[in-house]
Parts: structure tokens; sequence; C-alpha cells
């Protein structure tokens, strides 16, 4: 299996090309699972057709940047929540090389997921596994959720695909970002990798490849965590 870990929907940009090209093949098959959304939205599958029906700006976002691998429209499948079931959503698995997690809530991710069946399934599977945000979070086998304005920090339970560190999505140096990642590499001891925009993380056979702006923090960085963190807190003067 090849993880990839993104921080937005923008992989076709110059900074990720040359790593990604290596991989990701003309017309490999891709099969989008958009399964990342609150409660309440995308109600039903008129509602769903209508946000991701070809030409709408949600169908872009996600299909534009695998256009420029040379994989096409005709090369990509859709599992749809409202019109899938475990055996139809299993049969798109099994038909492609690349999976691709999208969306920004892990947990409701999750649920749908499990709704589907398909935990074994993306846990066996022999391919290229995409995700941005919620879709790089939930590759882990723990993510935390750093704090906002309508969420507490936490942790949550991924597909376990990944362990040994941790990822801080759209990473900025903000009291919220810094707070997350000094308490994840208290609590865990884990490095985590920090993905501001454009940026990502490639993992193939145990082998870690940031791509680029992507950095890493651990232990040894706490202390300057820390200096970032009071500063993020000191009012700016003019």
């Amino acid at each position: 299996m090849i993880n990839i870990l993104l921080n937005a929907m923008d992989f076709d940009g110059s900074w990720a090309y040359s790593a990604l090209s290596r991989y990701l093949k003309p017309h490999m098959k891709a099969v989008i699972l958009p399964l990342s959304f609150h409660e309440g939205w995308l109600a039903d599958e008129e509602e769903w057709r209508r946000r991701y029906k070809k030409g709408t700006d949600d169908y872009e976002l996600l299909v534009r940047p695998f256009r420029s691998y040379f994989i096409n429209d005709a090369d990509i499948t859709w599992i749809n929540d409202h019109e899938d079931d475990p055996d139809t959503a299993l049969m798109k698995l099994r038909d492609a090389d690349i999976i691709y997690l999208a969306g920004a809530y892990p947990d409701w991710m999750m649920e749908r997921i499990e709704d589907l069946d398909l935990l074994e399934p993306l846990r066996n599977f022999d391919g290229i596994i995409m995700g941005s945000r919620a879709g790089a979070l939930i590759q882990l086998d723990q993510y935390h959720m750093t704090r906002d304005e309508s969420l507490e920090f936490g942790y949550g339970d991924g597909l376990g695909l990944l362990s040994g560190f941790d990822v801080e999505n759209q990473f900025e140096a903000s009291e919220e970002h810094l707070e997350a990642i000094i308490r994840s590499i208290e609590d865990r001891g884990n490095p985590v990798v920090c993905c501001p925009e454009q940026s990502g993380l490639l993992v193939r056979d145990g082998n870690y490849e940031l791509l680029g702006r992507a950095f890493t923090a651990d232990t040894d960085n706490l202390d300057d965590l820390y200096a970032a963190l009071e500063d993020s807190r000191t009012p700016y003067m003019w």
C-alpha cells in the first residue's frame, strides 16, 4: 500500500507533482469517497447529486487534480452513501487502483465507512490510498482534532493504516494549532507532521517523504513550540 496524506485537494501543484507522478499513472482507476459531512448535510440522493454532479464546484475540486496525471473523468467512480450499499461499495473498491478519502470531519467519515462495512476492505487494500484533511487523518491509528470555535481538542480512532506519528492539518502558527501539536507530542511522545498550505506526506514501505512545505515537530522542538505559543498569545503592538 502507498499512503498519501494531503492538506488540501491541490496535489496537482508543482510542490507535489514530481513526487506523486512516480505513482499516479495515466488511466489508473480511482474511486472517490466523499463521506465526511455533518448530519443534515447532503440529506438525500437528490442533494448529493446536485452537489457532486459533473461541472459543479465540488466535482471540479475533487476531479481536477487527477487530470494533471492523465487520470480522466471516465477513470473515476464515486461511492455515494445514499445509493451504494456494502456490496456495491466493495465492488468499486476492488476495481480501483486509487482510493481518495475526501472531507473535513474525520468522525463522520469513520462512521460512514463503518456503515458501508468498508473498514477491512480499506485496511487490506494494496493500491494507493490518498486523502485530504479528514481523509489524511483517518489513515492514522489515532488522530487528534484541533480545537476551534465549535470543537474541543480530542482524539479519535482511525483506520490504523499508519502509526508512530500524528498529523496537524491546516497548520498555521496560531494558539490553537500550537497547543494541539504540543499536547499531541506530550501525550503520546510521537512526532507530528505539520501541514500548512501546499504540503503533504507520502509513505511507501515504511519510508516517509515530506511534500511541499510539510515539516515535523517532536520532543526536541518543545522549547521552540512553547516559545511560539507564547508569541501567538502576545498582542501585537503597532
